[in-house]
């Protein structure tokens, strides 16, 4: 269950922008709502060609350009020490290539996920140290590497830190510590992944040469999709002309790796889910270095078995991925306490620290919630979260670092390091946290740019559409709303991995696709009025074009959805031990009882959402919060047996011999107690 948010619009804007530029509606309509409403904004929004702001004005990269050129022209040792993620390895593959090009003495070095983990190392140091490494460049980290610098700078090592992860308190002793998110940074720009940062380092070592633009946007471009920072201002720069160059690239890796993944058409959607997958895919389950090779071979054959390599890896770690979500899903279904949380903390053994990220974000999506998966892998556990907009997670485990190894991230993501003697205390106090912070956590939520009348939808709009792109964070792709709809039909397809829904408003009827849906989970019925949510794609068979309406969220039409979630986080605070007055209304009543358990006997379906179970019992006066308690109560009574996963609820009426009396529910009783004294 997620909120729908309506964009703001404002009409007469759309009016002028469409009379003074000559601009269609629906374009004029998509810019108001991205305010996007001065004629030098919108030129440049639709611009192709690109030239970056002058990097110099960024804070210290003046003395980075300067220790850098020094050791280049000295012929020093220089070492690009990066990251295994995607953004990491491209920002790699950018410095190091660039460095190698102008004839540095330059290797690379990135550390292992599972034994080395995040960051610089005090053995790593170490290493390069042996090695006779001068200077260290840090790509996509650094920010954090306090200790391990002052190491390096111990041992005559010099070190350059390029990163844009949150800084702590102090910075690191480097030579230069290039990050946007320095507290007195000044430049107008700052939401760069480490690969855009590493491009304007080397704009700036070259003097703004634009044909650095030509030879490493497209490097630039995957790590910027890759690592979900807003694809707005430069970034929104930097990944236009990086798809122009992947489209007529000339990488020998890169052009193996997208014809096995099945890339047509580069959009960054296309990037973000079929090339960086494969490029992070070398670092949660093999070496980055198969990544990092990929961008840097010239020769076809190690470009062909690289790809396939990687390739064969991210099927590896989809079925990996899966295996562990399910079984967090079927854990929460067994022991529900654990879904009541405000924030989602759940371990356990044999979880692969390579793909916990992955997995917190689907549990987030699913559960609508900020969630972090630790992998009890040893002494120190890994650790990785996402969270929901409008809550900085970062922000609640900096509150409890005092419990942690290493620690680091943005708002929306996380990853850490922990004591497995510290996790359940862990667990406590960021909940702690999170109660303190929020009386009602953000409700997880699904932005829609308007409401579309069905009956005037044409294909120009999807062509319009794609003017707009590239889409991703920050200029995240048209969602829309179908308000109203009747389910006249639903179809499976795909040998029942899918569903086509056939609906109708007035003259008007649509075929939506609701992918990875069967029917059996699918808990709405022909005849429901609904309010479903799209994203409008072109799709060309045999020549002739068509709509395809993907569908994003269903929910039933004029339903309280914001009043629910309330009322859900009511009933999750209260099954956690904290009683609210905002529950002092809520105890239900015999009939409510029996309005309710009529209702599931009779009724053959046995899967529902809360809006559509809500609904259907719309009469008796019950809503989340006693609804709920009801079904806790019953099945403590032996009435029923019932699961919920996230919004969805399974039931199953028992046979029961007798009468059976509420006042004999623990439940029912504490719940009556706890009610008096909260009002």
């Amino acid at each position: 269950m997620r909120r729908w948010v309506l964009a703001d619009l404002d009409k007469d804007t759309v009016k002028r922008l469409s009379a003074d530029y000559g601009l269609p509606t629906f374009t004029a309509m998509l810019l108001t709502i991205r305010n996007i409403t001065k004629r030098e904004d919108i030129e440049k929004f639709f611009a192709y060609d690109i030239e970056l702001d002058d990097p110099m004005m960024i804070k210290d990269m003046d003395k980075a350009v300067k220790r850098i050129t020094k050791a280049v022209l000295k012929y020093e040792s220089i070492c690009v020490y990066g990251d295994y993620d995607c953004d990491g390895v491209t920002s790699t593959a950018i410095l190091y290539s660039y460095l190698q090009s102008v004839f540095a003495n330059v290797m690379y070095y990135i550390p292992d996920r599972n034994t080395e983990g995040y960051g610089m190392n005090r053995e790593a140091v170490e290493k390069l140290h042996e090695k006779n490494v001068n200077l260290i460049i840090t790509v996509d980290n650094g920010i954090s590497a306090i200790d391990e610098i002052n190491y390096a700078n111990s041992l005559g090592i010099d070190v350059v830190v390029t990163d844009h992860h949150k800084p702590l308190d102090i910075l690191p002793g480097a030579v230069a510590v290039v990050n946007p998110h320095r507290n007195d940074e000044v430049y107008d720009f700052i939401d760069y992944s480490g690969a855009g940062l590493a491009l304007k380092l080397i704009t700036a070592l070259e003097g703004n040469d634009f044909s650095i633009m030509e030879n490493y946007s497209d490097l630039a471009a995957i790590g910027t999709v890759a690592d979900i920072v807003p694809l707005c201002g430069e970034n929104r720069d930097i990944v236009k002309a990086g798809i122009q160059n992947i489209r007529n690239t000339e990488r020998a890796g890169l052009a193996a790796l997208m014809n096995i993944a099945g890339v047509d058409d580069v959009n960054s959607g296309a990037i973000g889910f079929r090339i960086a997958p494969r490029i992070n895919a070398a670092g949660r389950l093999g070496t980055p270095y198969d990544a990092l090779d990929l961008f840097l071979t010239e020769d076809e054959n190690t470009a062909q078995r690289t790809s396939n390599l990687l390739n064969a890896m991210n099927a590896e770690r989809q079925e990996i991925e899966s295996e562990i979500t399910d079984s967090i899903v079927e854990m929460m279904k067994k022991d529900p306490s654990l879904t009541y949380n405000r924030i989602l903390v759940l371990s356990s053994k044999g979880w692969n620290p390579g793909v916990i990220g992955i997995v917190s974000s689907r549990i987030t999506e699913k559960y609508g919630k900020p969630s972090i998966i630790i992998s009890e892998d040893g002494e120190v556990c890994k650790a990785s979260g996402r969270s929901v907009s409008g809550f900085s997670l970062v922000d609640a485990v900096f509150a409890c670092s005092g419990m942690l190894e290493k620690y680091g991230g943005h708002p929306m993501a996380v990853g850490f390091s922990i004591k497995m003697e510290n996790i359940e205390a862990f667990k406590r106090a960021i909940n702690d946290y999170a109660n303190r912070q929020c009386e009602y956590m953000p409700l997880a939520s699904i932005r829609l740019d308007c409401n579309l009348n069905p009956e005037l939808i044409v294909i120009d709009m999807v062509h319009q559409l794609e003017e707009f792109e590239p889409f991703g964070c920050g200029n995240p792709k048209p969602v829309f709303g179908l308000k109203s709809m009747r389910l006249e039909r639903i179809t499976a397809l795909g040998g029942g991995k899918h569903l086509k829904l056939s609906v109708t408003r007035n003259n008007s009827r649509l075929s939506l696709m609701r992918f990875s849906m069967t029917t059996e989970e699918f808990p709405y019925r022909e005849g429901d009025k609904l309010d479903i949510a799209v994203n409008l794609e072109l799709n060309v068979y045999q020549g002739t074009e068509s709509i395809t309406f993907n569908v994003k969220d269903i929910r039933i039409s004029d339903f309280d959805t914001d009043k629910a979630m309330m009322e859900l986080q009511d009933y999750d605070l209260y099954k956690s031990g904290v009683v609210r007055r905002s529950i002092r209304d809520k105890y239900p009543t015999r009939e409510e009882f029996a309005a309710v358990y009529r209702f599931i006997r009779a009724d053959k379906a046995k899967i529902y959402t809360i809006d559509s179970l809500c609904w259907r019992l719309r009469d008796s006066g019950v809503f989340v919060f006693k609804l709920l308690m009801i079904l806790d109560i019953m099945k403590e009574l032996g009435l029923v047996e019932y699961t919920r996963d996230a919004d969805r609820i399974w039931i199953r009426i028992c046979e029961v011999e007798s009468r059976v009396d509420l006042r004999g529910s623990r439940m029912y009783r504490k719940l009556e107690e706890d009610i008096k004294h909260a009002g």
